[in-house]
């Protein structure tokens, strides 16, 4: 049999029974979409990540945190760790040479801010006034706050685009009171837009605060939560960050083999911990869409032996009047492939809808990899193929006299 003859006899069968054709080709197109849909979300999301690391790490910088959330002389977890002072990153800077500047921070946490009657949820952080040289990201309205307000503990605020659309609306938030708490704030600049970070956080639902006030106003402590230190860029990375624990562990009265009571950590531990995330995901989600695309194979074969089963007579017939069994088995081979690559093709025109509809909403940004329809329709033929084999291999092996009685 001609191989046109063949795909001719092939489609004929699947448009005489549409409603298992339908059910079979559902499986693969189901999916295929979740297939593409997660392959292109994966990596737009991973780019995205390492956008926002890059950005946050610009330059040559250190994260100095304070600890493991063991006490000084408690038991391991019975409290943060109070040891990390403004001091301390006063001596960093004065005392390690290739540090060009600080930032303190001490946050608040997730707070209730309030302006006349709205009200949101909002990270409250405490920063100094080198925040938006040492983070990239300052005021793009009004001011940030300066060394004098940190100085003073200051009750002013630069708050976050999301937070300035929750409660002021159109208003201008520039010279407007805020409540954080009970406590009265100045709104004195917008944050640049962030968006969300690499731990999933809307970056632009927090509000700016200087670290002082934090510590005096909202917190009453005499400790901070965490530093970013900038280092000169034509210094050795490493040897600045060893350097800082030596000093830290010599001002906090460390003896040797005690752990510290702080965390360094660089830009490069960071992206390692991101691309050892980003790789666990990129392999789970695919797997979890593979299972689907399996299950939509095992119905294409299950109907497709059901098929099989119902056509014994025209089985019989064919092979009575002249058919081969490699004609009968390429039918049914065919048979199979043409409904999931019909299927593969529909998922691959869902899923550029589906995407199309995120990023149109703002849902995600990303760049539409179109290997990745070859790769989408590639699988919908295999599917068909490895579906197909078994049905076709019992039809081509029908026995004509059987079949016919």
């Amino acid at each position: 049999m001609k191989i046109s003859r063949a795909i001719t006899s092939s489609l004929r069968a699947l448009t005489r029974h549409k409603l298992r054709t339908f059910l079979m080709m559902l499986g693969t197109l189901i999916g295929v979409t979740a297939l593409t849909v997660v392959m292109v979300l994966g990596r737009g999301t991973q780019d995205a990540v390492m956008q926002q690391v890059e950005r946050m790490f610009s330059g040559s910088s250190i994260i100095l945190t304070s600890g493991s959330g063991m006490r000084r002389g408690g038991p391991h977890g019975s409290g943060p760790t109070t040891t990390l002072l403004p001091a301390d990153i006063e001596a960093i800077e004065e005392e390690v040479p290739a540090v060009l500047v600080a930032d303190r921070l001490q946050g608040l946490g997730r707070s209730e801010v309030a302006f006349e009657g709205a009200a949101a949820d909002v990270r409250v952080l405490g920063h100094s006034q080198a925040s938006p040289e040492v983070w990239n990201r300052g005021a793009n309205r009004g001011s940030y706050f300066s060394e004098a307000d940190v100085a003073t503990s200051a009750r002013v605020a630069v708050a976050g685009t999301t937070v300035v659309r929750t409660l002021f609306g159109d208003l201008d938030p520039i010279g407007q009171q805020i409540r954080i708490g009970t406590v009265p704030f100045e709104v004195i600049g917008v944050l640049e837009p962030f968006g969300i970070d690499p731990h999933g956080l809307d970056k632009d639902n927090e509000i700016h605060v200087p670290y002082t006030t934090v510590m005096r106003r909202l917190r009453n402590v005499d400790y901070i939560a965490a530093s970013k230190i900038l280092v000169d860029p034509d210094a050795d990375l490493d040897a600045t960050a060893a350097a800082i624990e030596e000093l830290l562990r010599a001002r906090h009265g460390l003896a040797a083999g005690e752990p510290n009571d702080f965390r360094l950590i660089t830009p490069t531990q960071v992206r390692e911990m991101i691309a050892s995330s980003n790789s666990t995901f990129g392999v789970f989600l695919p797997i979890v869409a593979l299972i689907a695309i399996i299950a939509g194979g095992a119905v294409v074969a299950n109907l497709m032996l059901l098929s099989v089963n119902e056509r014994r007579f025209e089985i019989g017939l064919r092979k009575a009047v002249g058919a081969r069994t490699r004609d009968v088995w390429w039918q049914f081979l065919l048979e199979s492939t043409a409904v999931t690559t019909v299927g593969g093709l529909l998922a691959i025109g869902l899923a550029i809808l589906t995407l199309g509809f995120i990023r149109i909403h703002g849902m995600a940004d990303f760049v539409f990899p179109w290997a990745v329809t070859l790769v989408g329709l590639g699988v919908a033929v295999l599917v068909g193929l490895a579906a197909g084999v078994l049905p076709a291999r019992r039809a081509a092996r029908t026995d004509p006299i059987d079949a016919l009685r």
